[in-house]
């Protein structure tokens, strides 16, 4: 009666496990495909898959037509290209993406991930005395945000971010923060610490 019911418990607890998604943090291994929801990315489960490539845009097409950097696209097999609506990221089985503003790769996956959202600025004209026409400079931005895994939250990595939202969840590292003269210098560095120390939460 006991080898039945330690059989039982077994096949349930084998049930259950299979039945979790590994977090992605923890995942032995990426899968390609393409993330529709924060959860399939969280879960390393993307629910799509297929030729799908980073397409970059021009500096001019980000300027005049307000465009992302990059955009997803779709390659069927006759080698047409098609757009991709509607989803969260994407993964190219290396390297993972989040679509905020284009695709922006995830340069740390933890707690919180880190990715830098780059764009182009069109800045103040210039005259060309040469053709006496009106010339415009686009200035290259870079905006550092964190991504975090358990809630989805995003924010900018700023040092009133870090001391505001993310490092109450850890007193020890808060404290060394606050007394860190050099500070906003190193956020990434706050953010690499918070990741090791901290592990996310399963569902």
């Amino acid at each position: 009666m006991k080898q039945m019911l330690c059989f039982w418990s077994f096949v349930l607890l084998a049930f259950s496990v299979a039945g979790q998604h590994v977090l992605i943090t923890d995942a032995p291994q990426l899968k390609k495909g393409l993330y529709k929801t924060f959860e399939e990315f969280r879960t390393n489960n993307p629910s799509e898959q297929g030729a799908l490539v980073i397409k970059n845009r021009s500096s001019a097409a980000q300027i005049y037509l307000l465009a992302s950097r990059n955009e997803l696209i779709l390659l069927d097999d006759a080698g047409q290209e098609h757009k991709v609506k509607n989803y969260w990221g994407f993964c190219d089985g290396k390297d993972i993406y989040i679509r905020d503003n284009g695709l922006n790769k995830l340069q740390e996956i933890g707690y919180y991930c880190i990715y830098s959202l780059h764009g182009i600025q069109p800045s103040r004209g210039y005259i060309n005395q040469a053709t006496m026409t009106t010339n415009s400079l686009s200035t290259p931005t870079v905006l550092k945000k964190v991504l975090n895994i358990n809630t989805g939250e995003i924010l900018e990595l700023s040092a009133y971010n870090l001391k505001k939202y993310i490092l109450p969840q850890d007193s020890v590292l808060l404290d060394e923060f606050r007394t860190d003269k050099e500070k906003k210098d190193q956020l990434e560095y706050y953010i690499y610490r918070f990741n090791q120390r901290n592990k996310p939460a399963t569902k």
